[in-house]
């Protein structure tokens, strides 16, 4: 059995060994093991394209194959061709399924295994087994290659979609400091996520901590309007002025409330709002 991780470096651990970077027999033959466990099944062309950048060299077909030969005894130095978890087929390679074990193919089994769960803490546990799994960005050691960011791109909004949801399950849970965590991981991933920023304001509420709710909405209001220009959803700022609106008599907070409400209602003041949190967070600090 082969356990391969593509979340960080590209390694393979198999019978108490562990291989990477120049074990596999250098960067091609690394690059197409990365392929072979994202993609599945390649043909020898579709390997070609995206080894070289869409510019393979006239005998590619024999090159591809070397590196091949060349991989298989560097996962089993003692097998044969027959007996290798990389298989011939159809023109091109495949893993054999039954042989490994892939940490990408068991996030999207997790993220499956929630899809169907509607309770909050049944379906949080696979979603934080899930990030727990993409702890750190994906083939940390394969750059400046199109089709390595296009996968890292394809899961980090995967990773951030699994965040929030599990945030999401958390705060119906009743848990709002693990909501608060995987929101944080969210918005540190995405700044532009209002929902990330969204769940972190209900989670610091839940927690009592109304300062830091106010921080999160202007943060938000902050990445939302320099990352895409907009300003927060309507349902933030009920968020954020339900807020500004409940009972804080005897805490500093109160020195300012009536200035951000009436801050917040001058569109041609965007910086208004800002300044007075920041000043409210002193004060109540």
């Amino acid at each position: 059995m082969y356990d391969i991780q593509l979340f960080g470096r590209l390694e393979v651990r198999t019978r108490g060994i562990r291989l990477t970077g120049r074990d596999f027999g250098g960067v091609k033959p690394r690059h197409i093991l990365a392929l072979l466990a994202l993609r599945g099944g390649m043909h020898k062309a579709e390997l070609a394209e995206l080894l070289w950048a869409g510019q393979p060299p006239a005998n590619h077909q024999a090159t591809v194959e070397s590196y091949v030969s060349l991989l298989r005894h560097r996962l089993d130095p003692n097998g044969h061709t027959r007996d290798s978890v990389i298989t011939t087929r159809n023109g091109g390679y495949a893993l054999v399924a039954d042989q490994v074990r892939i940490d990408v193919a068991r996030f999207d089994e997790l993220v499956a295994a929630a899809s169907g769960r509607t309770a909050g803490r049944t379906a949080l546990r696979p979603l934080t087994a899930a990030a727990h799994v993409a702890a750190r960005p994906l083939l940390e050691d394969v750059e400046r290659h199109a089709w390595a960011n296009q996968a890292r791109e394809q899961y980090r909004a995967r990773l951030v979609a699994t965040l929030l949801n599990a945030g999401g399950h958390a705060l119906t849970a009743g848990d709002p400091q693990v909501a608060l965590t995987l929101a944080e991981r969210a918005v540190g991933l995405d700044p532009v996520s209002e929902r990330g920023w969204a769940i972190a304001m209900a989670a610091h509420r839940l927690l009592g901590d109304r300062v830091a709710a106010l921080r999160s909405y202007d943060r938000c209001r902050r990445e939302l309007a320099e990352g895409l220009g907009v300003e927060p959803s309507t349902e933030t700022r009920a968020m954020f002025l339900e807020l500004l609106r409940e009972d804080g008599a005897g805490t500093p907070l109160d020195l300012a409330v009536t200035a951000v409400l009436t801050a917040a209602g001058e569109p041609h003041r965007p910086d208004s709002v800002s300044g007075l949190l920041r000043r409210a967070a002193e004060l109540a600090a």
